[in-house]
């Protein structure tokens, strides 16, 4: 269907009053609307069934709509949605925005204009956003989406052996500098030689914390970086961010202080400080303090303030497909995702009782004897796939009273790039982007490891990034920046 007469069709039936949950009608009656979820955790088939049984004897009554469960492997999921987005297989979906995903499926018509059924929709929906996640949802001033509910962004510390720390007389939270954490490394190290000083926090990764390092992402893409505090864009490898990072790295890993064979690493670096096998991970931190989730750890102070990057804002979002079948249904699933707190409960914990119960505080945790590793509807222990998780019963583990509350003030500690906003359509440019991203896959994790000196490689990475025009491709995406910049 042509986006203009679709969009005829969306306004006459919001003029209807179509946006008002339907009258209770029964399950055969009702319209089945399509939800697909990545998967975080495992959920076997038939706890999946009894969920969604439960959720559409809800819906059915509620809302006048049956939802029809859809768990995709992550790993595939990206793929997995591209392909259904083509059809009408799929009505509400999971994205991810973190490489321009959001612009891909704007620019290929695969995703709904939602614009006038969010202006038309409940006050509690609308109320729900700030305006930076609107605008993270949103391309030329169309929204296609809501994002996920969540603190966005990060501080950068490094967490801590607690037991070394203490026998070293270490005060954890007096390193806020790479230079104090430096001092600390040394001192660890002669006295523990037996066990690695600094290990990647995940995999050969050595931070997830890219705020800590330069902004990434402007305007959407995955090749354009700047220095904080700045607006002039440039390769990674170039920013003076990434340059000190790599700097301290390199010395660090010449002198014995990170493992050897980061690069194979396969563990969780918290896992290892934890297990006493490592002394220290780089780790980017949020509204949890690290040390009460990793027993036997200590956090250090904030080594790098709390940043979002470009794509932080929205990095996770839920939309609809523009080939549904049925836009008005999937609009008033969309909706109750954000405003319906035992719909979103059920979807995300599961059956009460089963899957999770309410304890004597009114906060939610497994039921005896039941773990993440035996609970068959994995939502419990993977929270972060799902729309909206102020609006559940905060879990028995959470170290704050009040969810919303608690991620609302963080986010108003967080510092928002100044690109933020910016789109640049690389949509033409896929065989750029690809040619970049293997470029930047083969040096990243060998000079943020320190395994090579970003210094000694430099040259040949500079030499590599000019033979696929990536200066020119910047220049015009900087030329943009800046007149995005102009008007704002």
């Amino acid at each position: 269907m042509k986006r203009k007469a679709l969009a005829g069709i969306l306004a006459a039936a919001m003029t209807a009053g179509l946006m008002v949950p339907a009258a209770a009608v029964s399950a055969a009656d009702a319209t089945t609307v399509s939800l697909w979820i990545p998967t975080l955790a495992n959920y076997t088939d038939e706890a999946v069934a009894e969920v969604e049984e439960a959720i559409n004897a809800y819906m059915a009554d509620k809302y006048g709509v049956q939802v029809d469960l859809q768990y995709i492997e992550i790993g595939n999921f990206e793929k997995a949605v591209n392909l259904a987005m083509t059809t009408d297989e799929v009505d509400v979906t999971c994205y991810f925005t973190d490489n321009g995903q959001l612009a891909t499926y704007v620019a290929n018509g695969q995703l709904l204009d939602i614009t006038d059924y969010f202006e038309n929709a409940s006050d509690e929906l609308k109320a729900t956003f700030t305006e930076p996640e609107i605008i993270a949802s949103s391309m030329n001033g169309r929204m296609y989406g809501l994002v996920r509910k969540y603190q966005y962004g990060g501080n950068e510390v490094a967490v801590l052996n607690k037991a070394i720390a203490e026998e070293l007389g270490i005060d954890a939270k007096s390193i806020t500098t790479m230079d104090q954490l430096e001092e600390v490394l040394y001192q660890a190290h002669e006295a523990h030689p037996e066990i690695y000083t600094l290990v990647p926090q995940s995999a050969a990764e050595m931070t997830w914390g890219w705020a800590a390092v330069c902004d990434r992402g402007i305007g959407l893409t995955a090749y354009a970086y700047a220095d904080w505090g700045t607006t002039e864009l440039k390769s990674v490898f170039e920013t003076e961010g990434f340059t000190e990072f790599c700097g301290y790295m390199s010395k660090w890993y010449a002198d014995g202080l990170i493992m050897a064979d980061a690069l194979s690493n396969t563990m969780e670096g918290s896992s290892m400080v934890t297990a006493g096998s490592a002394f220290c991970t780089l780790h980017n931190a949020d509204i949890d303090p690290l040390d009460a989730l990793y027993p036997n750890t200590v956090e250090t102070g904030e080594i790098a303030p709390p940043r979002a990057e470009s794509i932080a804002i929205g990095n996770l979002q839920y939309g609809i497909s523009a080939n549904s079948a049925h836009p008005d249904e999937s609009f008033t699933v969309l909706q109750a995702l954000y405003t319906d707190p035992e719909f979103a409960t059920m979807l995300s914990y599961g059956l009460e009782g089963k899957h999770y119960v309410l304890n004597e505080n009114g906060r939610a945790e497994y039921p005896e004897g039941m773990t993440a590793e035996n609970e068959p509807y994995g939502g419990f222990a993977a929270t972060a796939a799902y729309p909206d998780f102020l609006i559940l019963p905060v879990k028995e583990t959470a170290l704050y009273e009040d969810a919303k509350a608690t991620v609302e003030a963080w986010d108003d500690t967080v510092e928002v790039s100044a690109s933020f906003g910016f789109f640049y359509d690389t949509t033409e440019m896929t065989d750029f982007v690809t040619a970049y991203m293997n470029l930047q896959d083969k040096y990243l994790n060998a000079v943020m490891t320190g395994s090579v000196a970003l210094e000694d490689i430099l040259p040949q990475i500079k030499g590599e990034l000019e033979s696929i025009g990536f200066y020119e491709v910047l220049a015009d995406t900087q030329a943009a920046l800046d007149a995005y910049l102009a008007e704002k």
